[in-house]
């Protein structure tokens, strides 16, 4: 019973390693979806469920990371390597340059935070901790301003 089962094993494995089963051009192109607007074309977009939306964000974040990136390259921040470890007290002066020329963006304070961490392989509490007051101050604000966090537990005074 164990020869016949490791026998049959063997010409399994045989067969999955033949590479004799290449499909040829013909077939290739028969399973190719025909894109167009008639008959059973398919759009890609529905097949993944993606939305323009999504693709919206992605841009967004994307033209983000490029300036700061663009930014950084520029600072004299540029001779800290972004992958290795910040020192503590370099960090509040990072996030200054990197948020003062980030300023006149369209993007808010937390967007530009959380950049800003990701690229410096950062942790959020670490660089919050850090930071100059008036910064955590605009950030609060905004996640206020968002989702009335402190309103709802009726917080007045965040500092």
């Amino acid at each position: 019973m164990k020869q016949k089962r490791l026998l049959d094993e063997e010409d399994l494995s045989e067969e999955l390693n033949d590479d004799s089963g290449n499909p040829s051009d013909e077939q290739l192109e028969s399973s190719i979806i025909e894109w167009g607007e008639g008959g059973n074309a398919t759009d890609f977009r529905n097949i993944y469920g993606a939305s323009d939306a999504d693709d919206e964000k992605y841009y967004y974040y994307k033209e983000l990371n490029e300036k700061l990136d663009d930014i950084f390259n520029k600072s004299r921040w540029i001779a800290l390597n972004p992958n290795k470890k910040v020192p503590k007290d370099l960090i509040p002066m990072i996030f200054q340059d990197l948020f003062d020329e980030l300023e006149s963006t369209q993007f808010t304070y937390v967007e530009k935070f959380v950049t800003i961490c990701d690229y410096m392989a950062i942790t959020y509490n670490k660089a919050y901790e850090c930071i100059h007051m008036k910064y955590k101050e605009k950030i609060v604000l905004e996640m206020e301003e968002k989702y009335q966090v402190l309103s709802k537990k009726k917080i007045k005074r965040i500092f």
